[in-house]
C-alpha cells in the first residue's frame, strides 16, 4: 500500500508527565499510591554522566490503561486471550467513523443514532470508531466532570455493536461512561469483550478525520503476558 497518496490523521492521546491526569477512583489511587499507574519519564542514563558514552536514556513508569490502548479479553475474562495472542489484522484495515458529534454532554448514544451515522456500510470485520469529539475537551475539564459528564452507549446500542461483528469498537469518550445503574459487566468495555469484540479507547481529534470510510492503524506493542497495551492510533484518508 503506497501512502504517497494517503493522508495521515494521528488519533492518539497525548500522554505527557506534565499533562497526566488520572481518571482512576479517589479510592484506588490511594489504595495504589508509589505504584506505576499514571505515566512518568524518568532518566536512565544522563548525557555526559559516569555511564554515558555520548548518549542519554530514559525510561517509562505507565500503567498499560493510560493512554491510547487495546484491551484484550482477558481484562475482563478469565482465561481470555492476552495481547500477544491477538492477530495483528484486528489493527489494521478498514474502518468506519460514525460522526455523533451532535451528541450533547451526558446523552446516550442509541441504536438509532448508530443506524443513522453508519447505517449498512458497516461490514462485519471493518473497524467501528465512534466520534464524539468529547476527549478533546479533556485538558479543559476537571477530571470528574469529564467522566460524569461523558457521552455513553446504551445498552441497545452495545448490542447493535455486537450484532454487527466489528472487529474493534474505538471511542473518543469515557470508557467508563454508562446509563445509570449500569454495573461494570453490563458497561462498554465488559460487555463487548463478552461479545467478541476489542475495544480501543482513550482516541482523540477524529474530527480532523474527514471522510467515514478510512484504514486505522492501531498496533499494540508485542508485550506478553499482559490483558493490555498502548498503541499510537493514526488513520489513513484517500
Amino acid at each position: 500500500m503506497s501512502l504517497s497518496n494517503k493522508r495521515i490523521v494521528d488519533i492518539s492521546f497525548p500522554l505527557d508527565p506534565a499533562t497526566y491526569r488520572n481518571n482512576l477512583p479517589t479510592s484506588l489511587l490511594q489504595h495504589l499510591a508509589g505504584r506505576a499507574i499514571g505515566f512518568e519519564i524518568e532518566p536512565v542514563i544522563e548525557r555526559g554522566g559516569p555511564f554515558s558514552v555520548g548518549q542519554i536514556a530514559r525510561g517509562v513508569k505507565m500503567r498499560l490503561h493510560a493512554g491510547s490502548h487495546v484491551d484484550a479479553p482477558e481484562h475482563w475474562i478469565a482465561g481470555g486471550k492476552q495481547i500477544h495472542e491477538l492477530p495483528l489484522k484486528s489493527f489494521i484495515g478498514d474502518a468506519v467513523v460514525a460522526d455523533l458529534s451532535s451528541i450533547e454532554r451526558r446523552q446516550p448514544i442509541t441504536e438509532q443514532d448508530l443506524d443513522q451515522a453508519v447505517g449498512a456500510g458497516l461490514r462485519p470485520g471493518d473497524r467501528l470508531l465512534l466520534r464524539t469529539g468529547w476527549n478533546d475537551r479533556f485538558f479543559a475539564l476537571e477530571t470528574e466532570v469529564w467522566k460524569q459528564d461523558s457521552p455513553y452507549l446504551t445498552a441497545a446500542a452495545l448490542d447493535w455493536c455486537i450484532a454487527r461483528r466489528p472487529a474493534l469498537v474505538g471511542i473518543d469518550f469515557y470508557h467508563g461512561a454508562a446509563a445509570p445503574g449500569t454495573d461494570h459487566a453490563g458497561a462498554f468495555e465488559a460487555k463487548l469483550a463478552r461479545g467478541g469484540i476489542l475495544t480501543l479507547t482513550n482516541l482523540v481529534n477524529l474530527g480532523a478525520v474527514k471522510a467515514k470510510r478510512v484504514t486505522l492503524l492501531a498496533l499494540p506493542l508485542a508485550l506478553h503476558g499482559v490483558e493490555a497495551a498502548p498503541v499510537r492510533a493514526v488513520v489513513l484518508e484517500d
